[in-house]
């Protein structure tokens, strides 16, 4: 049993690669029916025909499992970030108003966000006229700003 489970993670994990052996023989015998079709008349191969879908049918069953491995994948690292970071909610909440060490981290929180909106724009300008003519400083709200001139000519 314990071979089959690792064949069986071994093909999960490498269904992509497996996938194209199977699709482009498909693809390709798929074409050769085509041409013998075309060059020799209506008289369809059927061995072929058949043959070149069941490879492209298993080639297209591998990439979904392929894909949904994937998916499974980062479901999986995401439900473990929300665990991760659902345990520090008491912390912050408690009914619906936010606890003082949750008042703290959405204020940092916020700084944060304001300091990166002033910094792109400070970067947008600086492109703009190809050098830096501001920094950056903290309100007393904590909101950060950007002081033009000073140090730096307009």
């Amino acid at each position: 049993m314990s071979f089959l489970k690792r064949f069986g993670d071994r093909v999960k994990n490498n269904a992509e690669v497996i996938a194209l052996a199977f699709i482009i023989p498909g693809i390709v015998v798929l074409l050769f029916n085509c041409v013998l079709i075309l060059c020799y008349g209506l008289e369809a191969k059927t061995e072929l025909f058949a043959l070149s879908l069941g490879l492209l049918s298993v080639g297209l069953g591998l990439v979904a499992i392929d894909m949904s491995t994937k998916s499974d994948k980062r479901q999986t690292e995401l439900l473990q970030r929300l665990d991760r970071n659902v345990a520090r909610l008491p912390l912050m909440i408690k009914g619906d108003t936010l606890t003082p060490s949750g008042q703290i981290m959405a204020k940092e929180m916020l700084s944060e966000q304001s300091k990166l909106a002033a910094q792109k724009r400070l970067d947008e300008d600086t492109k703009k006229v190809g050098f830096v003519r501001g920094e950056l400083f903290q309100n007393e709200d904590g909101s950060w700003s950007i002081h033009w001139g000073g140090k730096y000519p307009l």
